[in-house]
Order: structure tokens, then sequence, then C-alpha cells
């Protein structure tokens, strides 16, 4: 793969590969784009905007109800200290020493560099569905603009005779055992209401008929998957638009935008609260929301929700963190920045379980119902039904739903941002010499994930969307987290990364900390997590409701899940395997580094017993070793240890490789391990990866 990626950045014209040739020569180390942040507070806003997303609205609450309630705070506080903080600590850290994304930052350990492409691939799949429910929130935020809003009431082209609006005047009329579609006052002028007989389960509110129907236009099974529809195309369109215009000059325009997807949902949530808890019934709500019942925190279940809450609130193991760190000043303090982050994110989801359930609270209020059966919203249903449905009964309607909708944009943006930014960086950091430049590729990008999204748009599409959310950056992502915990902390090694940290900070910062989460509790916790979900993993289904009989995923989807969720993780094995095969067979070519001068004696380990170590163990050696260019990425951040990366860049010696190829190898400390490919033109493909 390195040699098809060398000969493809060599693949200008002679010319223009001179002129860049002399221009690398005259300035060794400067970057053709930097993308440095403005300052720091935009680099913390845009980590707030990451990682306080949709779930901190909408799965937070429904698991905290349905774990225990306020007990349910026992396991996420001990899961959020034990996983989700060192994690993140971790991804900010070699992002910021290395000053590049999850594409390249795992050179580290040259074999596990697959860890950054499993990334970038999970980070693909979930932003294709992820900005279709932000096309969902913005079709509602527009037609929030109307006086009388739309899935207030029923009479309109898209409601059929089930429809009804919740409500104490609302019960069914049942006279001689037959159950008609409607009260008995509407009874009573049968001709007017359209009174019919019906199955009294088969009744679906005018909120479910207006996002079902109109938006979704929902299939009654996967088989009906149709063609792309007008609206949610047209609002997958604009999603998208949004998107590309944000984040088209990096995070010099990222990072302004973030002043608002941060701050904006905290003011709405606020507003939403004191408005929520002064409602009727609101109480009620919140008492089911915070009262401990500690019988639930002893089930195993319970502790398995926390930890994925955790892990997939932070944002951890998209490559999205290592991204923007990438971009700050090697001696930005990344540790304190952490805190900061990790505290909003923690409590932002505590946060909006208040408004969530004051609002549940009022609903069941109005319609004389139990918490308990509005609790059990989670997801879309909660954010496109539920709490549209608490919003018709509120006084000034319209208002509350354009704020509440704009908080959701405002939410699932700041996140779509920094997902959407991985494969830009990532076709950056692995093709530099592309003759685009970023807008390009930015554009590109949208483009072809709006037309790869489409058929999320399609009558169903949303069995599609359900099967993504399965098995598509899900368990795969605690599987990625898992390795790359494994390679940082045992096969580079804890201590040498913790002196890097202290390169960066001055000090190994929470070492004591950092080495029992990452070397112990972490990957013991995390492989808890992946075999208890493979083990009680069961074949899809929808419960009936909305009028749609129950339904279950056909047999050939579940194949096809599995393939996906394999698809995001075996760029792991497959690096692993191809790059400890290339090491033996350059050792079996006689290229042991054993043509190093005498003059750099200094950098490599001398073995006197190399030749009586295996070649298949001398391999593994260096498939887990740093590749030879590893360390920061500016000349001026190398310092004492990666002093060699110095040397290398100014000299460009060369090691001969047994096939009268040469590499730029000739350099490297005890640390280090030659790389087995050879390239032609060395020192110019050494420039590009420093």
């Amino acid at each position: 793969m390195d040699r098809l990626m060398s000969k493809f950045r060599r693949g200008n014209d002679s010319a223009k590969q001179t002129k860049l040739k002399s221009e690398d020569a005259a300035t060794p180390n400067k970057e053709n784009d930097p993308h440095e942040w403005d300052r720091p507070l935009e680099f913390i806003l845009s980590l707030i905007s990451n990682s306080v997303g949709l779930g901190n609205v909408w799965r937070f609450p429904y698991l905290a109800a349905k774990s225990g309630g306020g007990a349910f705070l026992v396991p996420y506080f001990i899961l959020y200290f034990l996983i989700g903080a060192p994690i993140y600590y971790l991804e900010l850290a070699l992002g910021q020493f290395s000053s590049r994304g999850p594409a390249t930052a795992f050179i580290l350990a040259k074999g596990w560099q697959g860890i950054g492409f499993a990334m970038v691939i999970n980070t693909v799949f979930c932003m294709l569905y992820y900005n279709v429910i932000i096309s969902w929130a913005l079709f509602y935020f527009v037609l929030s603009f109307r006086k009388n809003l739309l899935w207030k009431t029923c009479g309109y082209w898209w409601n059929d005779d089930r429809c009804f609006v919740p409500g104490s005047e609302s019960s069914l009329h049942v006279i001689n055992g037959t159950t008609y579609n409607c009260t008995q006052p509407q009874y009573q002028n049968i001709s007017q209401y359209s009174c019919v007989s019906i199955n009294a389960t088969d009744r679906v509110t005018a909120t479910e008929q207006f996002f079902y129907r109109l938006l979704l236009g929902k299939s009654n099974s996967f088989e009906e998957f149709g063609t792309p529809q007008l609206y949610p195309a047209l609002s997958l369109f604009v999603a998208w638009l949004i998107v590309g215009a944000c984040i088209i000059r990096g995070v010099k325009s990222s990072g302004k935008v973030a002043y608002f997807t941060a701050i904006f949902p905290y003011v709405v949530l606020l507003i939403l609260i004191i408005q929520s808890s002064l409602l009727h019934g609101a109480i009620d709500g919140i008492k089911f929301y915070v009262i401990p019942r500690w019988e639930l925190v002893a089930k195993f279940e319970t502790w398995q929700a926390a930890a994925s809450q955790v892990f997939f609130s932070l944002g951890l193991s998209f490559g999205s963190l290592m991204a923007y760190s990438a971009s700050n000043k090697f001696k930005n303090n990344f540790f304190q920045q952490m805190c900061i982050v990790v505290s909003c994110d923690c409590f932002t989801g505590i946060f909006a379980g208040f408004a969530v359930f004051a609002t549940i609270g009022y609903l069941a209020s109005e319609l004389g119902a139990s918490v308990e059966k509005y609790a059990s919203s989670s997801g879309p249903g909660l954010a496109f039904i539920t709490y549209p449905e608490a919003i018709t009964h509120m006084p000034a309607s319209p208002v509350f739903s354009i704020l509440f909708f704009l908080m959701l944009l405002a939410l699932g943006l700041g996140t779509q941002f920094a997902m959407t930014n991985i494969p830009i960086s990532a076709v950056m950091e692995l093709f530099p010499r592309l003759p685009v430049k970023r807008p390009v590729i930015v554009i590109i990008t949208c483009v072809v994930s709006f037309l790869v999204s489409l058929p999320f748009t399609c009558p169903g599409g949303i069995y599609l969307f359900d099967l993504l959310n399965e098995y598509a950056a899900n368990i795969s992502l605690v599987v990625v987290g898992f390795f790359q915990v494994i390679t940082v902390a045992y096969i580079y090694g804890f201590n040498r990364f913790m002196n890097d940290v202290k390169m960066m900070l001055g000090k190994r910062a929470a070492e004591y900390y950092l080495f029992v989460t990452w070397c112990i509790i972490a990957p013991v916790l995390m492989l808890i997590i992946i075999f208890s979900n493979l083990i009680n993993a069961k074949r899809m289904s929808n419960n009936a409701g909305a009028g749609f009989a129950a339904y279950v995923f056909p047999e050939w989807s579940t194949i096809v899940g599995w393939c996906i969720f394999i698809l995001c993780i075996i760029p792991i094995p497959i690096v692993f395997i191809v790059n400890y095969f290339r090491e033996y067979s350059a050792l079996r070519r006689g290229d042991s580094g054993k043509n190093i001068g005498r003059r750099y004696k200094n950098y490599r380990h001398e073995d006197n017993n190399y030749s009586e170590k295996p070649r298949y163990l001398e391999a593994a050696t260096r498939n887990n070793s740093p590749r030879f260019d590893w360390g920061p990425k500016k000349e001026g951040n190398y310092g004492e240890p990666y002093a060699h990366l110095k040397v290398l860049l100014s000299t460009g010696d060369v090691v001969h490789n047994g096939q009268g190829g040469s590499r730029a190898n000739t350099h490297y400390n005890n640390s280090f391990q030659p790389d087995s490919v050879g390239l032609e033109g060395s020192k110019d493909v050494l420039q590009e990866r420093l």
C-alpha cells in the first residue's frame, strides 16, 4: 500500500517534481496547510460541540429512567471515570503530539495503522446516517414558522381515518362492543366527523402520521424499498450544503461556527427547563427521572447501558478528537481542556434529562396517561414524536418548536462537522500531493455523501437507517477503542507515551490514574462490553405501533449487518498481517539493517545475538515498532528523543534495501525500527511524511 501511495505521490511531471524538491530542500519543515486553531477557546468549544450531541438529549434521559433513575448515575459516573476520560485523554494526546489525524497517527506501531483506517470507516458510516437525522430536524424547523403546527391536528392529506389528537376528550367511543374512531360527542354528529369502526390498537396520533407518512413515507417492510422522495431528499441536500459551507476552510471556519453550536444548546435547554418546570404535571416526570430504584443498579444490563452511553457520548474511536487536537500548538495544555469538555459532556445529559422529563410529565398529565408510557420513547421517537406532541399542548407552541429544533440542529451539526472532517483529513494526509486544495475535497466529499445517502430518503430508508444504527459505528467503536488502548499502553509502551506527554505539558499529567485505567481497567471493561453485546445479539425487529404491524427484519438484512460490522473493524487485522509479511519478506531479502555505517551506531541498539533470532520474531518486533518517521511533525518540536528526525531530514542518507533501491531509514535510535518498504526518491517521501 505504501509503495502504491509513493508512486501516486511521484506521479507529477518531472519538472514540477524537481521544483517541489528544491522548495522542500530550502524549507524542509514548512507545512502546506497548518490548519491551526486561531484561539484555544475555539478548540474547546469545538470539542464540546463534537461530544455534546443528540445522544445527550434523546438517549441519556431514556437510559437513566429505564435503568434506575437517580441510581443510574452511580454506574454512569464510575464508568465515565474509568473508561471515558482516559480514552479521551489518549486521543487528544496522540493527535496533538503527532499533529496527525487518525489515518496516519498510528504509525507509532507500524502494524497497527489499521486502527486509524477502522476509525475512518466507522466515521464514514456514521456521518452518512447522522446527517439524515439533521435533515429531519431541518424539516421540522422550517415548518415550525407557522401559526398552527402541521403535526398538531388531523385533517391534512397525509392523515387517514385512524388519525386522532390525544387528550382528555379523545377517549374512544364504544357501543355494543364496536370501537369507533371518534369521541362520544363526535359520534353524535357522525356524518361531520366521519366516524368509522376500527380496531382500538390501530389509532395513530397526528404527530406519528406527520413523521412516518409525510416526512418518511415509511413502507410496511424493508423489501418495499421504493425510490427517493421529494421532501426528505430536499432536506438532506440542504443539510449537506450547510455542512460543506461550514467546514470548507477547516478549523478556520468550523471553529467560528462552534461558538453557536456549542453555546446555543445550553441556552435553549435552560429556557426549556424553566418553561417546562412551570407546567402542570412536570414534577411527576422529574420524580420519575430522579428517584433512585436501587434494585436495578445490581443488574449487569444497567452497567452495560452506562458504559455504552459513556463511550458513544464522548465520541471516542471516531478519530475526530485526534483530527481536532492535531491542529493545536505543540505545547497546548490539552489536559486542562479535556477536564472542561468531559465535565460538560457528563453533566449535559443529566441537565437535558430535567427538560425532557418535565415535558413528558406535562404531556402525561394533559393526556391522562402514565409517565411510564411516554418515558419509553428514545432516539427519533422522543425527538420527533413525543416532544413535538408535548410542544403542541404548550402556549406559544411555534416559538418553542423553533427553539427546540434549532437546538437539535446545533447539537447535530457540531458532531457532523467533526465526523465529516475525518475522511477529508485522511485523504489529505495519505495523498499530500493531490493537485486539488481542501475546498475541492470538501465539495466532492459532500456531493458523494449526499448521493450515497439518498437511499435513506426512500420509503424503506428508515429500515436501512435502523440497520446501520445497530451494526455500524456501534459495538465496532468499542473494538477499535480496545485496540488503541492496547497499542498505546502495551505495544508502543506506557512509559514512552508518558514521556511524549511530558514533552508537551512539561509533566507526565495524571500518570498513576492513566496507568491503572489504560493498562488494567479500561481494556477489561471494554472486553466485557464487546463479548456481552456479541453474545446477546438478536435479530432486529420493530414493535407494533404508529399504524404499523410488528415487523421482524429479514434474514438477509442480518447478514448485511454483520458484514457492515466486520467492514468497520477488518482494517485492523488486514494491515497487521500484510505489514508483518512485508517485514518478514524484507528480512528474507537480507534487509536486516546491517549495512548501517559505524558513524550511526549511536542510533541503533546493537544486538550481538541478532543472527540467532528467528526471522518471524524479528518481523514481529519490527511490525510492533514505530515507523522511522514517527514523532512530532514540526521540526521545532523534535526535542532530544526525536533528534534523529532532523538528521534524517537534513542529510537524506539512505540504506540499501537489497533490491537496488534505497530508503531514508538510516538514522533511528533504539525506539525505532527500519521501514521494510523500498522507496525511490526516499527523501521526498520523508519530507511529505514530516
